[in-house]
């Protein structure tokens, strides 16, 4: 492995570009966010993400700093072996069997290498976060969507078709109504930031809020007392500890680790996971595990792809 060598490590969210500059040891050295139109399609996006590695490589060259290569962090279902996004779009048109890191690789000139989001969170936080050392690892992430990552044997566990750790698609209510583009009954369905703010609608009254609250407005009233924030919260957490649980019942492992936007709550949203976790779970199973908050946050993922693009370059696969 390069020892002081730095990667390029890029994520690409729904409203904006994050790029990073990121050492082997997973240090950030240089951050920026490039904003996105919320119109967007297949050939705008390449064209700000390569325009954005293009800047970024500059302003390090300015401070010393020779970026060797590109990781990109990329929606949706990911062929990590050729970095090409299968899909689905995730609202950018013709976002399907996009060769993302053929094109980086061509309009920079760096080798490039993508994965899934999620799974790049994933490989972060068991290399340099909350669970580093640990062999046997969940990751979930709470955002907009549900997102997850699974490691066995200190490897990223990728299933068929790299189609593995799809987590937010675990069904913990059959008949549960789903008005998103998810499977009904599952946990993204009922959970997500977007079924949170959703449920706060349906229990507050359409009409009693012209604009409605985000997400985090909403852990924000119920900080305050506010009884419906406040409900929405405990049930929120009550399912996310069933779909925990699951997890529990089935791998056994280590450690769970939960991130993404929703995890940096506060006023005991973790615990009362915990204890819908525990509670719904086999206590043989349950006995050493820990449910811990994700370190790294909004760094997740762009150190998990900067990181993963320098394994990649020396030959690892992860």
């Amino acid at each position: 492995m390069f020892r002081h060598a730095a990667a390029i490590g890029a994520d690409i969210g729904r409203n904006s570009i994050r790029i990073a500059i990121v050492r082997i040891g997973g240090e950030i050295l240089i951050a920026r966010t490039w904003e996105l139109d919320r119109i967007q399609t297949r050939d705008y996006i390449t064209a700000k993400l390569t325009e954005a590695v293009r800047e970024t490589r500059r302003t390090a060259a300015e401070l010393g700093i020779n970026p060797i290569c590109v990781g990109i962090s990329a929606r949706g279902f990911v062929d990590h072996r050729n970095g090409v996004v299968a899909g689905p779009d995730h609202g950018i048109k013709d976002w399907t069997d996009v060769p993302l890191a053929d094109i980086v690789n061509r309009e920079t000139g760096l080798p490039a290498f993508a994965g899934n989001d999620a799974n790049m969170m994933t490989i972060a936080e068991h290399s340099f976060g909350a669970a580093k050392g640990k062999e046997n690892v969940v990751f979930i992430a709470l955002r907009t969507g549900i997102g997850g990552g699974i490691i066995i044997g200190g490897r990223l566990y990728r299933g068929v078709n790299n189609a593995g750790g799809e987590i937010g698609q675990m069904i913990v209510r059959y008949r549960g109504a789903s008005k998103i583009a998810s499977l009904k009954g599952s946990l993204e369905s009922l959970a997500s930031a977007d079924a949170m703010v959703r449920r706060f609608s349906d229990l507050s009254g359409k009409g009693n809020y012209p604009q409605l609250p985000s997400c985090r407005e909403i852990f924000e009233l119920s900080y305050s007392g506010h009884r419906v924030a406040m409900r929405v919260v405990r049930e929120n957490a009550d399912i996310i500890g069933v779909g925990i649980a699951n997890i529990i019942s089935i791998f056994a492992p280590e450690m769970v680790v939960i991130g993404g936007g929703m995890a940096e709550a506060e006023g005991g949203y973790l615990e009362l996971i915990r204890e819908s976790a525990f509670r719904n779970s086999l206590e043989n199973c349950r006995s050493s595990i820990m449910i811990e908050r994700a370190l790294l946050k909004a760094d997740s993922a762009i150190t998990g792809a900067g990181y993963y693009s320098l394994s990649r370059l020396a030959g690892n696969t992860l």
